[in-house]
């Protein structure tokens, strides 16, 4: 089988910038696949000078000759994604009609699952702190086989209206339990809403293996850009505080509906800096004025987690969130990179860290931790049995850097940004074969020679 596959995945909780080599690597792709996740993910794609938030659309639906995938592993809100066609028209993006695929298979957000989401969020005592956008409600109805597909919303709204009807009998007792009587669901009307949204997205909605089948046979290039992270995984990571699919590269490929022998590089991506957004475990966590809902305190004295944030601009592209901010953690990078198969790590905010480090007098990165009184190299998955967060081992650098605009050369780099680099690369075992300068996706620095 031809292997012409790559597959772009976060490794630590998302926000690590896959926009950026994914609008590198689609340049010469035929098909570009958005394979997990809904749009509770997010990135921002450039094109003739604008910004273009996307959520749901491959950013690879900018270059003219390439196809566009929203894979059966994605959950759809049909709402946003109806936006995002429209905007991107706007915009004068070409042929998107003709371009854009959207699985059948792929399962629909309905009002409901938002309901259900801030529900399932307030009575919970320790929540996880989701975007609320109906995501993991939506997978579990997948799961419990009461989902309501893309395919679906093609049926006739009688069809339809029996369909959601099987699938509300539990919900509808829920909100009853829960005094949310305005959120209970009314079949009928939902399914011509529904149906109608069906009849515009009919043209776009097509059984992709095919096109898949014919890219692999062809030799032609997929890019899959992956959603959330590693550490995000349902199976792999900080479970519960977990997003509900997985963003590892076996799940992202099942989710693309591509076979694992046609996968021929994984690009890990990460930032020089570490962010999260929402609750879950941070080793490398810097202190903040953050509150216990997470905003910002206002008027109090900035301490290294403001500085990283500000500096780094970091609030979530979805939510706004101020993120939680620390050090670059390489025991995680190791652990991602046996869990994914990752063969090369692009390394994000570069010229952000030189600043912080300007701004701080010094830089930081964690190499291992202290674990139950040893020194180990890897993420334990046993925390929450021990309720001991692995306690980070740093190597510190004094000062920090600048990186001009015409640093285009890994040579041409300040020694300490350099230095920087060969740490992570050591301590992980992953090549550095990108490195992100600056906000623009050409902004890029590629080491040929790895």
């Amino acid at each position: 089988m031809n292997k012409n596959v790559v597959v772009i995945v976060g490794t630590k909780w998302g926000d690590e910038g896959k926009g950026k080599i994914a609008a590198h690597e689609a340049k010469d792709a035929k098909v570009v696949i958005r394979a997990t996740g809904g749009n509770n993910a997010g990135h921002t794609i450039i094109y003739k000078g604008q910004k273009l938030p996307l959520h749901l659309v491959p950013g690879g639906i900018t270059n003219p000759n390439t196809t566009c995938i929203i894979g059966p592993g994605v959950v759809i809100d049909l709402e946003v994604l109806l936006s995002e066609i429209e905007l991107l028209k706007t915009c004068g993006i070409e042929d998107i009609n003709s371009r854009l695929k959207i699985s059948g298979r792929a399962h629909v957000i309905l009002p409901y699952h938002k309901e259900l989401d801030e529900l399932y969020e307030n009575l919970k005592e320790h929540p996880v702190g989701t975007t609320k956008r109906g995501i993991g409600p939506c997978y579990a109805d997948k799961i419990n086989r009461i989902g309501i597909r893309i395919y679906d919303t093609l049926l006739s709204p009688n069809k339809l209206e029996e369909k959601i009807s099987e699938a509300v009998k539990i919900h509808n007792q829920e909100f009853k339990n829960n005094n949310m009587e305005y959120a209970i669901v009314d079949s009928k009307t939902l399914a011509k809403q529904y149906t109608e949204y069906g009849k515009l997205l009919k043209d776009y909605i097509t059984d992709v293996n095919p096109i898949i089948s014919k890219a692999i046979e062809n030799n032609d290039k997929i890019v899959v850009e992956g959603a959330q992270a590693f550490r995000l995984d349902l199976d792999h990571g900080d479970y519960p505080m977990v997003t509900s699919s997985n963003p590892v590269v076996s799940g992202t490929l099942c989710g693309s509906a591509l076979p694992p022998q046609a996968l021929n590089v994984v690009i890990g991506v990460d930032k020089a800096y570490n962010s999260r957004v929402g609750n879950g475990p941070f080793p490398t966590e810097l202190p903040a004025s953050i509150d216990k809902n997470g905003n910002v305190i206002e008027n109090a004295k900035p301490k290294e987690g403001d500085i990283i944030r500000e500096l780094g601009h970091e609030y979530g592209t979805t939510t706004k969130r101020p993120r939680r901010c620390g050090w670059l953690d390489c025991p995680i990078l190791r652990s991602a990179k046996f869990t994914s198969g990752i063969d090369y790590l692009c390394l994000n905010h570069l010229d952000t860290l030189g600043q912080i480090g300007l701004k701080l007098g010094y830089v930081k990165v964690c190499t291992s931790y202290k674990y139950k009184g040893q020194i180990i190299n890897y993420y334990p998955d046993d925390i929450n049995l021990t309720n001991e967060i692995p306690e980070p081992i740093y190597e510190t650098l004094n000062g920090g850097w600048t990186i001009d605009s015409f640093c285009k050369t890994y040579e041409e780099l300040p020694e300490l940004a350099k230095r920087f680099i060969e740490i992570i690369e050591q301590a992980s075992g992953i090549p550095v074969k990108y490195l992100g300068t600056g906000p623009e996706n050409d902004d890029l620095i590629i080491r040929d020679n790895i």
